[in-house]
């Protein structure tokens, strides 16, 4: 059995494994990742827009330096250890220290309590019928000249009547002390105990209010229900120290994960030679099922180690990914080379641009790629960030696990099988068809998701990866290199990348993000499902208009005109796009 086995193959299929089953565990979950850091979908959007650009500049600048320098073992190596360094970084950036509740204090003083959704119906059930006696919780309050004021003369605390004058207040000064709540009562604060250990009376002789931050260590209960509540604040997010280090982690770990994806295929093409090309997809396969199976194992962890915690746990899948890293960089270190062959008449940049541009169907084609793309940054950036909003609004247990199998199927029931039949299925319906077809199943998708109000049967919905996203790469890929003429065909796949990726899915994510912090997850599933069906009538009203424009029929782009790719062929240039991480 082992004779047949080519071991000069073994190393890159075990990079294809490694790789992807270290990125695989921490990738998915990093929207979510953001959430639970205090950054609002916004943000997490912005930076998604910024993701996709930095790994297209990326591929080729440091692709081309490989090449003329020839180092692309070197290259290769180094950013494998850029992204396991990066990427662990991740863990270690601490949570934005956001206001959860409004001290308001006229005469008596409360806690106003607003949550960022909706209270779960659990937490309010305890805090109404359980007997909550001397609850005591730790209290930091943004300071203000009117709350030393009242602090000296109503509380009594003398400590603060030194800062009533005080001309130095600073916006990071806080007021920190521990509050008792009155018995059966959730807001009303009865006294307060400062450093000097006496217990204040909480009254105010004037109006005042600011915002506070309140844990209950003893008191899981109304520590979930301060845990849920959250004040929206002046204060820009994006001008913390977490956000930076956050955006520039995942900007450095997505360039590296673009530069080891681009030189591990021109590896892996080089080891195969011309001969085997269509064996491309044999070894890529194996990325499948390491991001998949270490994807379902990362949501379970996750689960198990958050057992107990109000806030998810991700420390396992970081190391997961440290200890995969540093495997693969081993074996990676065993891959042999051989040097490329150049060709010096190869036709310039600008002039393959000029040659695509005169095509309107290829124009048309653009088009559909940019809505394409920004169906896919929803399913890439913002799924596991709405099955968390639905979860908070409901008693879902096992979320991490959900999330993992929700990989699972897109995996294994979604990509794989879908890229190996692409060729048959483009074969039977045509391009354009196809092309259709992926729109019309992200708008079902999307209002399926909207509708569903129990998100485990998200995974009977994943169902539908394959028909939209398993679909949408290998007809991109196909269709370019059908229509593009002769002498255009590696820019036409640079295009498609700079479309789909740079414009589609920057854009998608940036509009995802602003839309769910302004209306909700449902409603901008819907607006996104509404979207794709314009999208594609539109896409059929440029078809029809270049239909019209053109009158050589072998321009016109009709599928009874084209070679379709062989399955393999389609396979070999599209396993697992997602998977690339841009």
């Amino acid at each position: 059995m082992f004779e047949i086995v080519n071991k000069e193959l073994l190393p890159i299929k075990a990079h294809y494994f490694l790789f992807n089953a270290a990125t695989g565990p921490v990738v998915p979950f990093l929207p979510t990742i953001a959430k639970q850091l205090g950054f609002s979908g916004f943000l997490v959007g912005t930076i998604y827009t910024i993701l996709p650009i930095s790994g297209l500049i990326a591929k080729p600048l440091f692709g081309g330096l490989a090449d003329k320098f020839k180092i692309h073992k070197i290259l290769f190596l180094i950013f494998q250890i850029v992204v396991a360094i990066s990427m662990f970084t991740i863990h270690f950036i601490p949570k934005i220290d956001t206001k959860n509740v409004v001290l308001t204090c006229q005469g008596s003083a409360y806690f106003e309590i607003c949550p960022r959704n909706e209270f779960s119906e659990e937490i309010i059930c305890n805090v109404t019928t359980d007997s909550h006696v001397n609850v005591s919780c730790q209290v930091s309050c943004q300071a203000s000249k009117e709350m030393y004021a009242e602090m000296c003369s109503s509380w009594t605390v003398s400590q603060f009547c030194d800062l009533v004058n005080s001309s130095s207040i600073l916006d990071t000064d806080t007021l920190d002390f521990i509050s008792t709540f009155d018995i059966y009562s959730v807001i009303c604060l009865s006294s307060a105990k400062f450093s000097d250990i006496e217990l204040h009376k909480q009254f105010c002789t004037n109006y005042v209010k600011t915002l506070c931050t309140v844990t209950c260590h003893d008191n899981p209960i109304f520590n979930q229900l301060f845990n849920e509540g959250e004040v929206p604040q002046n204060s820009v997010q994006n001008s913390t120290y977490q956000f930076h280090s956050f955006l520039w982690a995942t900007i450095i770990s997505w360039i590296g994960m673009a530069v080891v994806v681009s030189i591990a295929d021109a590896i892996c093409f080089n080891l195969l030679g011309n001969e085997r090309r269509k064996e491309y997809g044999k070894q890529k396969m194996w990325g499948s099922i390491g991001f998949g199976i270490f994807g379902i194992s990362a949501g379970y962890l996750v689960d198990v180690f958050s057992e107990g915690q109000l806030q998810k746990d991700y420390t396992c899948i970081f190391y997961i990914m440290l200890v995969t890293m540093i495997f693969d960089i081993i074996v990676s270190a065993t891959l042999r080379k051989k040097n490329p062959e150049y060709s010096e008449d190869e036709p310039s940049i600008l002039w393959e641009l000029f040659t695509i541009f005169k095509e309107g169907n290829l124009l048309a084609f653009g088009w559909w790629c940019i809505g394409a793309g920004m169906c896919t940054s929803v399913v890439w950036n913002f799924l596991f960030w709405y099955t968390e909003d639905l979860a908070s609004s409901s008693e879902i247990t096992r979320l991490k696990t959900l999330q993992g199998l929700l990989t699972g199927v897109q995996c294994f029931l979604g990509e794989l099988p879908f890229n190996f039949i692409s060729g048959s299925v483009l074969r039977k319906l045509g391009h354009l068809n196809v092309m259709s077809l992926v729109l019309l199943m992200y708008a079902i998708r999307f209002m399926a998701y909207s509708i569903v109000s129990n998100p485990w049967y998200f995974l009977i919905i994943e169902i539908l990866h394959g028909p939209s996203l398993g679909l949408c790469w290998p007809t991109m890929v196909s269709y370019g290199d059908k229509v593009t003429p002769s002498g255009t065909k590696a820019t036409i796949q640079g295009f498609i990348g700079a479309v789909f990726e740079g414009i589609g899915v920057s854009s998608g994510s940036l509009i995802c993000g602003w839309l769910m912090d302004t209306y909700g997850g449902g409603t901008t599933l819907r607006v996104f499902s509404v979207g794709a069906l314009l999208w594609l009538t539109s896409f059929w009203l440029i078809q029809l208009l270049v239909r019209k424009l053109k009158t050589s029929q072998i321009h016109m782009g009709h599928s009874h005109l084209m070679n379709y790719a062989n399955p393999d062929d389609v396979t070999l240039m599209s396993m697992s796009r997602e998977l690339q991480t841009y």
